[in-house]
Formats: C-alpha cells, sequence, structure tokens
C-alpha cells in the first residue's frame, strides 16, 4: 500500500452522498415512485407530499377557469421540530413549507396564436433548470408523442420566454410504453431511460428509476404534470364540451322573443319604404 494513501478517509455512506431531504441541488435524490393525489403528488412508499399542484390536471373544471396557468410547489420539511406547548403531551410534527418552483400553462387560444407554445412551463427563478415548452409528435401508431425542450436559466420575466436562436435542448422525450399502452416511459437527451409512468385506471404513478439531482426531478415531475394535463385537456370528452359551449342552444324564450323583435323591424322596415 501507498503510505501517502493509506491514511485517506473512506468514501462517505451512500445515504450521506444522496442527501434525502436536501435543498443542495448538487446533491442526487434516489429512485421514488410518486402517486398523484389529487393535487398532492406523493411518495407511494410512505404518503409523504413531495410536491402540490393548485388545480386538478386529470379532470376537466365545471366551468371555464379565468386563468390558463397552474402553480407547481415543492413540499420542504426543514427538520425543525417546534417546540411543545408547556403540558402538552401531543408530539409535534415538523414543518412544512411549500416553494414556488413553476408555472405550467396552457392558453386558452393557443390553437389560434403562433407565438406561444400550447403547453410549456416558466420557473419562477433562475434556481431552477428553466423554461421548458412541449413538442408533439405522432408516432407511426399515431400515438403522442412528447419532447421537452428547455431554454436553460430562463424565467417567467424574460422575454422572450424561449430561446429564438435553436439554443434549446431536449430534456426529456416521453413515448407510450408499449403498443397498446397509453402509459408513458421518460429518457434523458442520451436515451437513458430515467422514469416510467405506471397505475391502472385513473391512478397515475411515475417510477423515477435513476437517481438525479433536485432541479432535474423538480422539472421531471412538473413535465409529467403538464403531459397529464395535455392528455386532460386535449380528450375527446374535452373538445365535446368546448364546442357545446361555442354551440350552446338558443332557449325557446330567447327564440321567440327574437322572431318578434325581427318581425316588428320587418314592418317597420316595409313602413318606411312605403311613405
Amino acid at each position: 500500500m501507498d503510505p501517502d494513501t493509506k491514511y485517506l478517509d473512506p468514501p462517505p455512506p451512500y445515504e450521506d452522498v444522496v442527501g434525502e431531504g436536501s435543498d443542495a441541488p448538487s446533491l442526487l435524490q434516489p429512485p421514488v415512485t410518486l402517486l398523484l393525489d389529487g393535487q398532492c403528488i406523493r411518495d407511494a412508499s410512505s404518503s409523504a407530499p413531495l410536491y402540490r399542484i393548485s388545480r386538478s390536471v386529470t379532470t376537466l373544471p365545471k366551468t371555464p377557469p379565468k386563468n390558463s396557468s397552474i402553480i407547481f410547489e415543492r413540499i420542504e420539511n426543514d427538520n425543525r421540530v417546534p417546540e411543545k406547548p408547556e403540558g402538552s403531551g401531543t408530539r409535534q410534527q415538523p414543518q412544512l413549507h411549500h416553494r414556488h418552483l413553476f408555472y405550467l400553462a396552457h392558453p386558452a387560444d393557443a390553437q389560434y396564436r403562433t407565438d406561444i407554445p400550447g403547453y410549456y412551463i416558466t420557473s419562477v427563478d433562475t434556481e431552477t433548470v428553466g423554461n421548458i415548452h412541449f413538442e408533439t409528435s405522432k408516432s407511426r401508431l399515431q400515438k403522442t408523442e412528447f419532447k421537452a425542450l428547455l431554454s436553460a436559466k430562463r424565467t417567467a420575466s424574460d422575454r422572450p420566454l424561449f430561446d429564438e436562436a435553436g439554443r434549446t435542448s431536449t430534456l426529456f422525450t416521453a413515448r407510450p410504453a408499449t403498443l397498446m399502452s397509453s402509459r408513458y416511459t421518460w429518457t434523458q437527451k442520451n436515451g437513458s431511460q430515467v422514469a416510467v409512468e405506471d397505475g391502472k385506471g385513473d391512478e397515475h404513478r411515475l417510477a423515477i428509476t435513476t437517481p438525479m439531482t433536485q432541479e432535474t426531478r423538480d422539472a421531471l415531475v412538473a413535465s409529467w404534470m403538464l403531459r397529464l394535463w395535455y392528455e386532460t385537456a386535449e380528450s375527446k370528452q374535452a373538445k365535446r364540451e368546448e364546442l357545446e359551449r361555442l354551440t350552446a342552444p338558443v332557449s325557446y324564450q330567447d327564440w321567440t322573443y327574437a322572431k318578434r323583435v325581427g318581425g316588428l323591424g320587418a314592418l317597420a322596415g316595409a313602413g318606411a319604404g312605403g311613405g
């Protein structure tokens, strides 16, 4: 053994390198399976809340929302247990904080615009990966594939939101997992798998299969939410409800009134012509 190296410290434990729950973006977060529970995204094994969205992405609203964006937050545990009040036998729980990371956006008139994508994500600040927009395409089997394109370190305050000089990079690609499946496999730019969507019926899970930095995981989970929103907003039911709103039938009373007014107007016009 080299005498200059035999007293070097051994490598740190894996748990210290992974840094579960750490805010430091340089530490890798371990694989985890996430479960979408309404507006909360939980660790499927412990039910601990990890993320939150401001409204559902898997159900259609009863009335069209006034805004076309959804707030995406990471739920952080500061690991500080508040002091127990005197005389209280109840154990106090650690404090949870919601950190706003992204806005998920789907403009209502996106199909008529060319200046912004139909589905995109903007960052609150430069501590996240940047702004992301979806590029969609159809596979040979006519299934939708998603490419999440990154404009690094841009935020919701930047204009334009996305790099127009061709300097966007592919952050993730989501493709249907199998021929008959509606679930998706997520890969990185180099083609390596990072996550697989799972679940039965209305259950939505994302199994993250590889360690990644905190900011990359945040972007992956936000992109997952945006894909589910796309699936909901572009569904046949959503298109049918939108068409029904645009072609809402006129009530019998309104139609009768319209005919009466129209008839009186015709008589008035005839009288004016006869004079």
